[in-house]
């Protein structure tokens, strides 16, 4: 079975491309922090040019009721643009940004108008006429217009920076979706991969029991075939009651293991011997389940099967610098025909779940032995808890 692997950003490129409708959803502010964001917005704009009058020497309480007035206009028509903006949600985030500047110039142009009506008409200022006579003499004709551009060009900016932070800060929380929803499709296809990885593995284990079982029957061994029909049952009763992505102790996984030797003893029953050296405090480390299968049946395979004699597997557990190191070990009888090499699907099968569960925290080598014999040695990461 092949698993095609996707980086996180071929995932949110996809799904980029094919869901514009959840993007539209994502990229909507929280109502509570837009309108805050307006309402502090042009109180901080209160703030800051009554103090700055203030400052100045300028008497600000006449100002001050007129300005609180165009305050307030300056909130509704923000308002608007909010409103505005959020029911118009295009995919990219240029269109977004140049539909929020288009839409603040029609409201920038209102709130030049009332700003106009505020303190040229309805409260006019002291001084209000000397500007008015003075614009007047340059625009005879449409001196109302000349301020209500004038105005227009220098608040379009104000607005135009709130509609700026409110599409940064939309676009923000549709990236934040989106790498959620990336991080849970590759989750769900780490999974995915490691149930295929567990489950090429049983199928080359039934396989061999199997052929074992029929070798009993030819010969004639109904009792030890009994034996081994027993174990089996046994052993994929526990097996594949086990999710593929679950953790156990080490000594869980021991017991499994010792299941399947069961099995292959009834097969080798003078050849085969076992020999487990676990200390007690590495017992409840964890590890995945039936980790230790294909390293076993690897063993068997070419270990025990082809020899004539006595053959030790030995299975030896330590901590090493944070690390859980388990080591597999077979001697190999000299003078048995070598068998043919194998595919490496076993072996690969247990680096490839522990590199896909761990990253490169983990991992698994193998080759020849000191003594002779062959060696596997698996580590990762030594952790007591979640099994």
């Amino acid at each position: 079975m092949t698993i095609r692997k996707e980086t996180l950003r071929d995932q949110r490129a996809k799904m980029l491309a094919a869901a514009p409708d959840w993007r539209a959803s994502d990229a909507r502010v929280n109502p509570r922090v837009a309108i805050g964001s307006i309402v502090a917005m042009w109180l901080l704009y209160f703030l800051i040019t009554t103090g700055l009058g203030i400052l100045a020497g300028a008497e600000q309480w006449e100002y001050a009721g007129r300005r609180g007035i165009v305050v307030v206009a300056g909130i509704l028509c923000t308002f608007v643009l909010y409103q505005l903006i959020q029911r118009v949600q295009p995919r990219g985030f240029g269109a977004r940004l140049a539909v929020a500047m288009g839409a603040a110039i029609p409201l920038v142009i209102v709130y030049a108008c009332i700003n106009l009506l505020v303190f040229y008409y309805w409260l006019p200022l002291p001084d209000s006429a000397k500007i008015i006579a003075d614009i007047h003499t340059k625009f005879p004709v449409a001196w109302e217009i000349v301020l209500i551009l004038d105005s227009s060009i220098r608040w379009y900016f104000f607005f135009a920076v709130w509609a700026a932070l409110y599409v940064a800060f939309g676009y923000a929380n549709e990236m934040r979706a989106v790498e959620r929803r990336a991080n849970h499709f590759r989750i769900e296809a780490q999974t995915a991969q490691l149930r295929a990885l567990h489950y090429q593995v049983n199928p080359h284990f039934l396989f061999n029991t199997l052929n074992s079982l029929s070798t009993l029957v030819l010969r004639g061994s109904k009792s030890e075939a009994e034996t081994m029909i027993m174990n089996l049952s046994s052993f994929l009763r526990s097996s594949l009651a086990i999710d593929p992505e679950q953790l156990v102790s080490l000594d869980e996984e021991i017991a499994l293991q010792r299941l399947y030797l069961d099995i292959e003893q009834v097969r080798f029953p003078d050849r085969l011997q076992v020999e487990v050296l676990v200390p007690k405090a590495l017992e409840n480390a964890c590890v995945p389940v039936l980790i230790l299968q294909p390293i076993i049946e690897n063993a068997l395979k070419y270990g025990v099967a082809p020899s004539k004699g006595r053959i030790a597997i030995r299975l030896t557990a330590s901590s090493e610098h944070g690390l859980l190191v388990v080591r597999t070990e077979n001697d190999i009888d000299p003078k048995a025909a070598v068998p043919a090499s194998g595919t490496g699907l076993g072996l690969g099968n247990v680096r490839e779940r522990l590199l896909t569960r761990y990253g490169p925290a983990a991992g698994c080598e193998w080759g020849p032995s000191d003594g002779g014999g062959f060696f596997v040695s698996l580590w990762l990461p030594l952790a007591r808890e979640g099994c």
